[in-house]
């Protein structure tokens, strides 16, 4: 398995800082990393606590201090957050805690509201297995590729397919999922994110279906929205250039370019 560093760091101007989804790693922002440093901003990708050897349960919450933590540690006292999946619900959870922290908020395939009992239950049951030591099951990894990734992508989900079985901890798979499984609905907070918002949401997402990103449009007081064509749970993986224009487009706005 991997040693995971603590954050990926390229770039120099406006700081932009983005967490991974559950199984993925900072890696996975490899493409947005490289586009926006060469458009003149600061991009920290960051990996987990749970890849840097806490696998202990935690909540969303505590994934947002971590961030805040890191920004101190790098002397950023603003930031534009953002995240994919679980990544995207800490990055909610640290716009509304942090609120004078933030200069703007992306959510890649991520939502507001909670996820149904029935699929609370189901999922805790799934991510339960992955409460071993060693690397992610192939099995698991081999069940979790085509949820994760969208049919246009089967390479890129054979390529995760064989990264999470050999370098992923399971016990951290199992980890990251406490933190979400039983999210909060926070939909009724939306209204006090001020900072504008860029949503960008695959249209074949299955874990997180399009109908419940859609909400927070009608919620947030200043919302950029991105349907993302052929893509699914992993919209900056899968069709990275429709998704660094729309980063980028997002962040000389929020900045003035």
């Amino acid at each position: 398995m991997a040693n995971f560093p603590r954050f990926v760091d390229q770039g120099s101007g406006p700081a932009v800082i983005l967490n991974h989804g559950t199984l993925m790693d900072a890696t996975m922002f490899d493409p947005q990393v490289a586009y926006l440093a060469a458009h003149g901003y600061r991009v920290i990708a960051q990996n987990s606590r749970v890849l840097l050897g806490d696998m202990e349960e935690h909540m969303l919450v505590d994934l947002a201090d971590d961030t805040v933590r890191l920004a101190d540690e790098l002397d950023i006292d603003r930031f534009v957050i953002g995240g994919m999946s679980v990544g995207a619900f800490s990055a909610l959870e640290l716009a509304l805690k942090y609120r004078d922290r933030i200069d703007g908020l992306i959510i890649i395939d991520g939502k507001a509201v909670d996820y149904p009992p029935e699929e609370q239950v189901a999922f805790a049951a799934e991510f339960e297995k992955m409460k071993i030591d060693g690397p992610v099951t192939r099995g698991f990894a081999e069940w979790a590729g085509p949820y994760c990734f969208g049919p246009a992508s089967p390479e890129l989900a054979r390529h995760w397919v064989d990264r999470w079985s050999t370098l992923i901890p399971a016990r951290s798979v199992w980890a990251q999922s406490t933190a979400w499984v039983r999210k909060a609905d926070r939909t009724p907070e939306l209204a006090n994110i001020h900072v504008p918002v860029l949503i960008v949401h695959g249209a074949n997402d299955l874990p997180v279906p399009l109908a419940r990103a859609l909400p927070m449009i009608a919620e947030l007081p200043d919302v950029t929205f991105v349907k993302v064509p052929n893509a699914g749970h992993t919209a900056n993986l899968e069709q990275p250039e429709i998704v660094n224009r729309a980063i980028g487009a997002f962040l000389d706005r929020v900045y003035g370019r």
